[in-house]
């Protein structure tokens, strides 16, 4: 909740309602599993490792570090501390969150959702491993992983002669299947991963190599059943799908799978049967041409994405318009950073529940501190005359934000400044260092202001000949425009609406 600062009307107090938990040592530990099962944490000394032991050493997996900068930036919380962490680790770059219902938070196996899961679950070309697959570092086999489901070519010897076994191509194994849906998407655990594979098996993406009765001794064998409304889309779907569990049994990419997942052409969406006749649904595996994209949706994509961001800079540096893109990103940072006002406070009531109003003041003078300074580098890295990266923006714009800062009042402690070189650059930038709570939120809008025509200029000026590059094709190529198709929008849809969606990591470079 959110009031005015009786003591100052100018600044606005965030109260935080704290719930203590109590729990027993086993429902802790209960926890933790839950959270090893989710792949959020795992055993630092040995990875392999999938029960939570006592008095051991455990850490943040990718998807626990992605799933703890998301929470920092929702909840706006000052986590300068963890910069160290971030910066030293691997991070998950994109993370599928699944729909679920918003009662008993299962989830929602909608024919769209299943068949959306499963083009993140492949990529969107067959992810072969090489030879030396294993001698990778584990950057490089992490970095390798989120391409897509590891594939490999297996014997299938479910024959009665051994001279009868046939290769099969576009297989991979059933337990690895599960760790990714674990690593690259919010399921809570092999349950829920082998749920989502069991309608896969169920839609005919995916088939078992081999004779299913040979691995029924020893196998968890996960059924899952279908809705009605499945034949509206797919006529070939199944009501019933399994998916076994076990070491040494492999799956195989069907050729409806590859046809849906786009492999050598461009992936198809299923629409419901009623607009085409069961013939053309067969003979085209379910799909037709993939939803339009707007290009503001695209360059929102650019932005956020780490591999089409990395490219779009590049090129921007090659155009000598680098500062458009930089400023986007240090705009949105201070945005995301401030999305909770007061939010130091609020952290330090969460920590310290029974700290003193003084302390609150001091941690909330703190963050508005932060807050201040990097809006001084904004300032003079693009916003200033003859800053380093001098931003090219509306004239209008930039008269407007130095009036208003011009307006600010300086600080007692900054009265007596000296006159001289630099004068201007040193008298702005102490009036931004001197503004209270709400002139801070007034100058950010300012510069909301300029980061919308620097959008503006980067998708009419920009875009169109960035798409048109011969980089950006085979980028595309390679990753594909899949996310376009799972949220529809530039990034994660609201919490709470329950929809799938992909969240990114803006820590990863």
């Amino acid at each position: 909740m959110r009031t005015t600062d009786p003591d100052d009307p100018s600044s606005v107090i965030t109260t935080t309602t704290n719930f203590v938990f109590s729990m027993t040592q086993q429902v802790a530990m209960e926890l933790c599993q839950h959270f090893m099962d989710a792949r959020y944490i795992r055993n630092a000394l040995d990875p392999s490792l999938t029960l939570f032991k006592d008095h051991s050493l455990h850490c943040l997996t990718p998807k626990g570090l992605h799933v703890l900068e998301r929470f920092i930036e929702k909840t706006g919380i000052d986590a300068d501390h963890l910069q160290p962490v971030f910066d030293s680790e691997i991070i998950c770059p994109r993370l599928f969150h699944v729909e679920r219902e918003s009662t008993q938070d299962k989830i929602v196996f909608e024919y769209n959702t299943i068949i959306t899961l499963f083009r993140w679950f492949v990529g969107q070309q067959p992810n072969y491993t090489s030879k030396d697959y294993s001698n990778l570092s584990m950057l490089q086999m992490y970095s390798k992983q989120t391409k897509g489901i590891v594939l490999a070519d297996t014997m299938d010897r479910s024959g009665l002669l051994l001279s009868n076994a046939a290769q099969r191509h576009f297989c991979f194994d059933a337990v690895e299947a599960l760790q990714w849906l674990c690593n690259f998407t919010s399921v809570s655990g092999r349950d829920e991963a082998a749920e989502v594979a069991a309608h896969f098996e169920r839609v005919g993406l995916i088939t078992l190599v081999g004779n299913p009765e040979r691995y029924n001794n020893g196998a968890v064998i996960f059924t899952v059943y279908g809705s009605s409304e499945d034949r509206q889309y797919d006529l070939t779907a199944r009501a019933q799908g399994e998916f076994r569990c076990v070491n040494k049994v492999y799956y195989q990419v069907t050729e409806k799978g590859r046809r849906i997942a786009g492999w050598g052409s461009k992936p198809t969406t299923p629409e419901p049967t009623a607009k085409r006749s069961s013939k053309e649904f067969e003979e085209q595996g379910g799909g037709v041409s993939e939803k339009c994209v707007t290009p503001a949706n695209r360059l929102h994509y650019i932005l956020k994405e780490q591999s089409y961001r990395s490219l779009f800079r590049a090129f921007l540096t090659e155009k000598y318009c680098e500062e458009h893109i930089l400023y986007w990103l240090d705009v949105d940072a201070i945005n995301r950073k401030s999305n909770v006002t007061s939010s130091a406070m609020s952290c330090a009531a969460t920590n310290h529940p029974s700290s003193t109003a003084t302390q609150a003041k001091q941690e909330r003078r703190k963050h508005h501190q932060a807050l201040l300074k990097k809006a001084v580098q904004i300032y003079k890295s693009y916003l200033h005359p003859n800053g380093q990266f001098e931003l090219n923006t509306d004239y209008t714009l930039r008269n407007e934000l130095f009036r208003f800062i011009d307006s600010v009042p300086l600080s007692p402690s900054l009265m007596h400044m000296k006159k001289g070189q630099g004068a201007d650059l040193e008298e702005r930038t102490a009036r931004i260092m001197s503004c209270n709570s709400e002139q801070l939120q007034n100058l950010m809008a300012q510069f909301n202001k300029i980061q919308g025509h620097t959008f503006r200029v980067m998708l009419i000026d920009s875009l169109p000949k960035f798409v048109q590059t011969e980089k950006f094709i085979a980028l595309q190529q390679q990753l594909g425009d899949i996310d376009f198709r799972i949220a529809g929008t530039d990034s994660a849809l609201p919490p709470g609406t329950g929809e799938a969606f992909v969240s990114y990591s803006y820590l990863v470079k």
